[in-house]
């Protein structure tokens, strides 16, 4: 039973995900994906952005999947890695923290987890030592509604927070986008 009710959550994630008032295209598109890239999907959920990010980045790059959810990995795992897609490796992870090797990624992407995780400006630090020298974290997440879900709820980040917490961790904004009707969508790079 309790299976059934995970995967039927990280359906009802992919299809939230995929939606095309979500626009999902156009935030693939924004992030300049291409061969050969290795790109961190933090709290990668379903994976339907892990599944992207593997066509874009081509058999000689690398998604990492990276979740704090076992359940989550094992859908993946289940679901989404076929037998075409050999680029993507799962990662459990803690909240506090990932292991990867340093100076690997060229893009960590994170969409409506920001919010979730604690001590923010040294979580990104930490994030720090991955990054290649040109590397890039994407960050999409709600800005505050007061008559909605996420408002009433605190499932936000203020623009003017995110801001700060980033650069507090050591990242300046590299580039903006006001396409997403409800969610901030920034990109941030390390400071020169």
């Amino acid at each position: 039973m309790i299976e059934m009710l995970n995967e039927f959550r990280f359906k009802m994630l992919n299809r939230e995900a995929s939606s095309p008032k979500n626009k999902p295209l156009e935030i693939i598109e924004h992030l300049n994906l291409c061969d050969e890239m290795v790109v961190g999907d933090i709290g990668s959920g379903g994976g339907y952005f892990t599944h992207e990010f593997s066509r874009k980045v081509g058999r000689d790059g690398q998604v990492y999947a990276i979740d704090t959810d076992e359940n989550a990995l094992n859908f993946i795992k289940n679901h989404l890695l076929t037998g075409d897609i050999q680029n993507v490796e799962t990662l459990r992870v803690n909240p506090d923290g990932i292991n990867l090797p340093e100076e690997s990624v060229d893009l960590f992407f994170l969409r409506n987890v920001f919010h979730h995780i604690p001590n923010q400006a040294e979580y990104f630090m930490g994030l720090e030592k991955f990054l290649k020298d040109n590397g890039k974290i994407a960050i999409i997440d709600y800005n505050k509604r007061k008559l909605s879900f996420t408002g009433l709820f605190g499932h936000y980040t203020p623009e003017i927070v995110l801001l700060d917490i980033m650069k507090q961790a050591g990242f300046s904004l590299h580039e903006k986008y006001d396409f997403l009707p409800d969610q901030l969508f920034m990109v941030f790079e390390k400071w020169p």
